[in-house]
């Protein structure tokens, strides 16, 4: 008769077993210590100290902190040889380290791909210069409330919108925070980032508690209608984040957002547990903000009517015809509200006290691009003093001028490319 395959006992295969998994898992966890195993050393020297700083002491913690529970696991291994009483705390501790390397494993992909979005040199400079426009945006207002601005890495994506992931949120890894604010930017809006300062927003709000007064501003507006109240509140923080964007780049951001709710699949939806309001109302409100800030007179008319004609209300569901009829006829109330609500960090004034809409008027911009002239887009010093209104001017002449988008688009790619001068 053959002798077994493996003559040693169970509990020694169990422990050689485990063994052989952790070491496997361990030497996987060692190779994170190269940065560069997730992004090139160019995206990484094109990241600024104050962002790459904060982000590598995060990965290199949450890389030694799994090693470090690898290493453990592998001494509770050898001694469990011996000791068989601890085999139930191996085989948990191999478990356990598995589940912590795959998160650690999402966590540093992110942040690698993040920095790594930054494929050439001219990508590095359109993302580095959105970079400090991003901590620009939330400087007066942080400044003033006496909060600490966070740095922001703006990484470039797929898709049609951007979005955040706030600094200071847990991260994947348990333990660990973000470090800094990571921005998406999504490619066909590159070179026309308003959406950058609606995320912007999102910080600022939840660091000021903006977004919670803006709920409490729209229940006011709307307390006569309760059903409108309803709708309307759960959006309050995408709300605050439009307005945040609006104050910034004016109508740009306004044309900029009805080129991504514009599409006929979904905006007269309203959809379950969406925080976005519905595309339709969203675009209503910024053309009302439009009319309060800058007067009743602009390009905002001509969008809102080309809505309203493509996309008559008539087209929604009909039980949500009735509150799309009510909304409008309040939506310049509601807008009121939203743009008056007390910002509790900045002692209950309206952001609008800090960042003053008038700055992107039409009428400023025009005078904007009068002042600079063709330097505005070539001059190192426009582009650092004013490179939140460029965007605004740009969105705002491309808005007001289709047939030349092309040229504004070319013309902003240029400014926002070229690198910075170094001292």
């Amino acid at each position: 008769m053959n002798a077994p395959l493996h003559s040693a006992s169970p509990h020694l295969l169990l422990s050689d077993d485990l063994e052989r998994q952790v070491m496997h898992w361990l030497g996987a966890a060692r190779t994170f210590r190269d940065a560069e195993e997730f992004a090139s050393i160019e995206a990484w020297r094109s990241v600024e100290r104050e962002i790459g700083s904060p982000l590598r002491k995060q990965m290199h913690r949450i890389v030694e902190e799994l090693i470090s529970l690898g290493e453990a696991t592998a001494e509770l291994i050898r001694r469990s040889r011996t000791q068989s009483s601890l085999t139930p705390r191996a085989v948990a501790g191999v478990q356990r380290f598995r589940r912590r390397y795959g998160q650690v494993d999402t966590t540093l992909d992110f942040l690698g791909d993040a920095v790594n979005s930054r494929t050439s040199p001219k990508i590095r400079g359109a993302l580095g210069a959105l970079d400090r426009m991003a901590k620009a945006s939330m400087l007066p207002v942080l400044s003033e409330a006496r909060i600490a601005c966070p740095p922001v890495l703006v990484y470039q994506d797929k898709g049609t919108g951007a979005s955040i992931l706030r600094a200071g949120v847990r991260l994947w890894t348990p333990g660990a925070v973000m470090p800094v604010a990571a921005i998406k930017i999504v490619r066909h809006n590159l070179y026309r980032p308003t959406s950058l300062f609606h995320e912007t927003g999102h910080q600022v709000a939840h660091l000021t508690g903006w977004a919670a007064s803006v709920e409490a501003a729209i229940g006011r507006a709307l307390a006569s209608d309760p059903p409108l109240r309803r709708m309307w509140q759960p959006w309050a923080s995408e709300i605050a984040a439009d307005v945040y964007a609006f104050l910034h780049t004016g109508f740009a951001s306004i044309a900029a957002l009805y080129d991504v709710v514009g599409d006929a699949r979904t905006i007269l939806t309203w959809r379950l547990g969406d925080p976005h309001p519905i595309g339709w109302l969203r675009t209503l409100f910024g053309c009302a903000m439009s009319r309060i800030a800058f007067g009743e007179r602009g390009p905002w008319n001509a969008m809102e009517a080309a809505m309203l004609a493509h996309f008559p209300a008539s087209r929604a569901d009909e039980t949500l015809q009735p509150l799309l009829a009510r909304s409008r006829a309040q939506i310049t109330g509601i807008a009121r509200a939203c743009l008056d609500a007390p910002v509790p960090a900045l002692g209950g004034r309206p952001m609008s006290a800090v960042l003053e809409p008038d700055r992107v008027s039409p009428r400023a911009l025009a005078e904007l691009e009068r002042l600079g002239g063709a330097a505005l887009w070539t001059s190192p010093a426009w582009r650092a003093l004013e490179g939140i209104r460029l965007v605004a001017l740009a969105g705002l002449r491309e808005a007001e001028t289709p047939s030349e988008a092309s040229g504004w688009i070319e013309r902003a790619r240029g400014w926002l490319t070229a690198q910075p001068e170094r001292a």
